[in-house]
């Protein structure tokens, strides 16, 4: 009997089922009607149908209590967290708390003030690999049981910022107009309130809410870490745990649901749950990694820079080496505003060609019109010094005729920029095509640096070969050193060895900026 009754009552469901789902498919309106009256009934089974009045669309007050007591138990971690609105700041707090001691040690070590003592003992090399040693180290100790632990802190830490930070007051002040921010002396009578006007708050509501209710949260670490960090728990971690209680009791009641559902007249709403994907060991490590870095970079810029200043003083001495009319730093202000790339070769371009009107076109032609025209050595050995030569005289013609492409008034880049940069803000093509004319006028600049920096060396090897050959009781590259001396009013060695010093210490200074 029971096999048959059972087989009887899933025959008439079936048929049941296979009518409502005719008449579902027909009348839409009517079959959303029957929903919604479903979700009324519900709710008015759930402990807070007080909260509601589906027959009004009315909020009730005792929903409003609820919120003014959780408004009330926020107000003290919400204050901190408006006057703390970097999100930045606590990442950071959460980390260094959850630093083992050997983790601290090394973060001391990478500190600009830390980086920059190590150079009164160390060379700059040797303290970037001290750098590097101090990062490895760093790093290893995240275990991936240390990072698990504190993407962990954090994610619990936003859902408790979220939470407290939620706008009560706003939501409140529907039921209660007259109510003033956080004023907790007196409660104030609520009043009902028109349920279109609390939908928005409450779906943002339940967004922060039912992150709490994980139960996969560690909320004593995060106390714990509040202790510590802030000298109070903000909130009572026992006073917490009844709010987790409270928000879990509606979430599996499914009141808040069914009356969203209701209110927006939606049966198939479904309230969206925030919760955060942020990652902050990665982004952490690589800051410090950064940071470490760029000491460095500025230590080594400094220490460049230092010695670029030494070499210029050495070689140019007092001598106005600003022979470049457009190719300048005084155009990159106008195209870093408008974060476009700028000239980057200004200044070495501008050593080379002062360079070559100060030495090549002076001492080095005076010694070579002797040496190489005059001088009877083997062909073989004096045209690629010969060659290297005339390839300078034609280098410095060169620069002259690139450096007035860049004026802004006819050169053919310069112009080409002054007129495109007004485009920039609403065209990103004229932004291609400025960084473009940089780029071309930049590789143009470095392959001058490059070509005169190989010119140079190829003269200063020979010289040497030729002032080393002068010296020997019987040379064997120049015959007629003798006859050779009386050309020139200088002493033959001392002229030599002035111009190979000259030669020596530039190729010394456009190598830095090669290297860069």
């Amino acid at each position: 009997m029971e096999k048959t009754k059972n087989s009887n009552s899933a025959g008439g469901n079936f048929f049941t089922n296979l009518f409502s789902s005719i008449f579902k498919s027909a009348n839409p309106e009517i079959e959303k009607k029957r929903r919604l009256k479903a979700i009324v009934k519900s709710f008015s089974k759930t402990k807070y149908h007080s909260f509601y009045k589906p027959s009004t669309y009315e909020v009730q007050p005792q929903f409003a209590k609820l919120f003014y007591d959780l408004y009330k138990i926020c107000a003290p971690a919400q204050a901190v967290f408006k006057a703390n609105p970097n999100a930045g700041l606590f990442k950071h707090q959460i980390i260094n708390y959850s630093l083992s001691e050997k983790q601290t040690s090394l973060l001391e070590s990478l500190s600009m003030e830390a980086i920059q003592e190590l150079s009164r003992t160390m060379d700059l090399d040797a303290i970037n690999d001290k750098v590097e040693e101090y990062l490895i180290n760093f790093q290893n100790e995240f275990t991936p049981e240390r990072v698990t632990k504190i993407e962990n802190l954090y994610k619990s830490f936003v859902a408790f910022r979220d939470f407290c930070s939620y706008d009560y007051y706003m939501l409140i002040k529907r039921f209660a107009p007259g109510l003033v921010e956080n004023n907790f002396d007196a409660v104030p009578e609520f009043r009902k309130s028109n349920a279109e006007f609390i939908a928005d708050d409450l779906k943002d509501f339940i967004a922060v809410a039912y992150s709490i209710t994980d139960n996969r949260i560690a909320w004593s670490d995060l106390f714990d870490f509040l202790k510590v960090s802030r000298g109070s728990e903000l909130v009572p971690q026992g006073t917490w745990k009844k709010i987790i209680a409270k928000i879990s009791s509606i979430q599996s009641s499914q009141a808040f649901d069914l009356m969203l559902r209701h209110i927006l007249s939606s049966p198939d709403y479904i309230p969206e749950v925030r919760e955060t994907q942020e990652q902050i060991v990665d982004p952490y490590v690589t800051q410090i990694e950064e940071e470490a870095h760029n000491v460095l970079k500025k230590m080594n810029k400094a220490q460049k820079e230092s010695k670029a200043s030494s070499i210029c003083m050495q070689i140019f001495g007092s001598v106005d080496i600003q022979n470049l009319k457009y190719y300048t730093p005084e155009l990159n202000p106008a195209l870093d505003r408008k974060n476009l790339k700028f000239f980057t070769l200004t200044e070495p371009l501008n050593f080379l060609k002062t360079f070559l009107l100060e030495y090549v076109k002076k001492d080095i032609r005076e010694f070579f019109d002797v040496i190489v025209i005059r001088g009877q050595w083997d062909s073989t050995l004096s045209a690629p010094v010969s060659e290297a030569y005339q390839d300078l005289l034609k280098l410095s013609d060169q620069i002259t005729e690139f450096d007035n492409s860049i004026s802004v008034d006819d050169g053919t880049i310069g112009h080409k920029i002054k007129t495109l940069l007004p485009k920039t803000a609403h065209d990103s093509g004229a932004e291609n095509i400025i960084n473009r004319l940089i780029d071309d006028a930049n590789n143009q600049a470095k392959s001058f640096i490059t070509t005169g920096t190989k010119k140079l060396i190829t003269i200063g090897k020979t010289l040497k070969q030729l002032i080393e050959d002068y010296m020997k009781p019987q040379p064997v590259i120049v015959q007629n050193w003798k006859e050779l001396e009386r050309y020139l009013e200088k002493p033959m060695k001392e002229f030599g060895v002035t111009i190979y010093k000259k030669i020596y210490l530039f190729v010394q200074l456009m190598q830095q900026y090669l290297a860069n």
